[in-house]
């Protein structure tokens, strides 16, 4: 029976060093500054991009972009400082998109350790995501698929299914995974329980 889920991507705040330093400076955070995911139909052989969500977010304590991340994610201080929206805001906006947590959310990592942290950052208490949050790269990790080795933005292109776009752009990297998914599906080596994980995964 075709299933919908989410996926979902963010960006947040760096400098150059940060991601060695685990963002250990005093003065540094994960900040979130792009929120993307998009709603997918799937079944064994095929899946179909619904919907799509992508909303900038203004940063509460860092609120000038780094050189560093600017480079990375093509996000530019001045559409941010015109387009972004206050973290709360953006996380209410993502729980509706998600049928108010009713659909499972897939990333290409932990993400929701950053959402948590801007929670925390934010002093606002996490929605109730019923069907959780699931690390889709551990799970296509085990596979061992072509692929599975890269970051989500590198996928479509390392699969010869080039889009234009910019890695490291949320919404490009979403897109990324989606097509990269469709093609592990029509080639038949994506493991039919992929999408039914046995329990809420928040940590590795």
């Amino acid at each position: 029976m075709p299933q919908t889920l989410v996926i979902f991507d963010t960006e947040f705040t760096a400098w150059q060093g940060s991601k060695e330093r685990n963002w250990s400076e005093v003065w540094e955070h994960r900040e979130v500054i792009q929120i993307a995911a998009i709603k997918v139909r799937l079944d064994l052989t095929e899946l179909d991009i619904t919907s799509s969500f992508n909303c900038l977010v203004k940063p509460k304590v860092n609120n000038i972009l780094s050189d560093y991340i600017i480079e990375l994610t093509g996000i530019e201080q001045h559409v941010l400082d015109e387009m972004g929206v206050d973290f709360p805001a953006v996380l209410q906006q993502f729980y509706q998109f998600t049928e108010q947590g009713s659909l499972p959310c897939f990333s290409w990592g932990n993400d929701i350790n950053i959402l948590t942290d801007n929670c925390l950052l934010n002093g606002i208490d996490m929605p109730d995501f019923k069907k959780g949050f699931h690390n889709l790269h551990a799970m296509i990790r085990k596979q061992n698929l072509d692929g599975s080795h890269l970051c989500s933005g590198e996928l479509a292109n390392h699969l010869g299914l080039s889009f234009d776009g910019h890695v490291h752009n949320a919404l490009y990297d979403v897109r990324s995974i989606a097509l990269a998914l469709n093609h592990w599906m029509k080639q038949g080596v994506l493991a039919e329980n992929t999408f039914q994980p046995v329990k809420n995964v928040y940590q590795n």
